[in-house]
């Protein structure tokens, strides 16, 4: 497995639930250990962050749940796009739809109501071939 760890993070919106939010997240979590962080906008409004991170054994995990519950063609877009997901710090970026995650169900996004996934990727030297390689393999 080529995967250091997993960051997970999803905002909740002043019209939505906590509870919906950590059930949405718990989809992607083996521990449910989510962590709260309450803060606020420029403009004084109350901002609420859900924070979980995955380590170990996990990884594989959450690798494994994303490759059975994503759909095909989402899959092949995920693997045609790595060029554009990797930044320079070898971590690949997916974002999640997060109410079809309330639901159960593992999509990309298409709007900005999501719940974002960092994966910090292993790459040996730490070179952007090496880094979609390893992405590659683990998809």
């Amino acid at each position: 497995m080529s995967v250091h760890n997993i960051s997970l993070r999803a905002f909740i919106q002043a019209t939505e639930g906590e509870d919906r939010v950590k059930t949405a997240l718990s989809l992607f979590l083996l521990d449910n250990k989510i962590k709260v962080i309450n803060t606020e906008g420029h403009f004084g409004n109350p901002i609420t962050i859900l924070q979980a991170h995955i380590k170990g054994r996990d990884c594989k995990r959450f690798i494994e749940l994303l490759k059975s519950k994503l759909p095909g063609h989402e899959l092949e877009r995920l693997k045609e796009e790595l060029d554009e997901r990797i930044d320079d710090e070898c971590c690949l970026h997916i974002r999640f739809d997060k109410q079809a995650a309330y639901t159960g169900v593992v999509q990309l996004a298409t709007t900005t109501d999501t719940i974002a996934a960092v994966i910090k990727l292993k790459a040996f030297p730490a070179s952007r071939e090496n880094v979609i390689a390893a992405a590659e393999e683990i998809l």
